[in-house]
């Protein structure tokens, strides 16, 4: 176990290749080197961005880019939906705050109100949707959408 940040960088692979092919040993950490208090560790890394292009295996025409939707919301903000894999997905990585838990369809609690458009589901949700509802967690737009928060 790493017991500086130093450390765990060092110990932190890429493609399976240490850049140091030497072993190395920590040497163990006595208490009152770290005080009283617990140490931790934790590496942070930024999360990918939904909308933000990537390579993908999608069959795409010569000379055709991938089709935009607009998402105009009740609360005034717009977004729009291109790469994601998602709605809720694309909403997110566009800060646009909405509640959910299960992120596929089963709890329901990311739904919202769909006033204008259309929308595919990859696979049907489980949870229950009521006329004129929709779950953003496990939908794409078909055409640009008026959704209500």
């Amino acid at each position: 176990m790493a017991h500086s940040y130093r450390d765990a960088l060092d110990d932190f692979e890429l493609d399976g290749q240490r850049d140091n092919a030497e072993p190395f040993e920590l040497e163990p950490i006595e208490a009152e080197q770290i005080g009283t208090q617990p140490q931790q560790v934790e590496l942070c890394f930024p999360l990918p961005n939904a909308e933000h292009a990537e390579q993908s295996n999608q069959f795409e025409l010569d000379g055709m880019a991938k089709p935009q939707y607009a998402i105009q919301l009740s609360n005034g903000q717009h977004a729009i939906f291109q790469h994601a894999q998602t709605l809720l997905d694309s909403l997110e990585s566009q800060h646009i705050d909405l509640h959910f838990q299960c992120r596929e369809g089963y709890c329901g609690s990311c739904r919202v109100t769909l006033v204008e458009g259309d929308v595919h589901y990859r696979e049907e949700p489980m949870a229950w949707l009521n006329e004129g509802e929709i779950l953003p967690c496990c939908c794409i737009p078909k055409t640009d959408l008026k959704i209500k928060l």
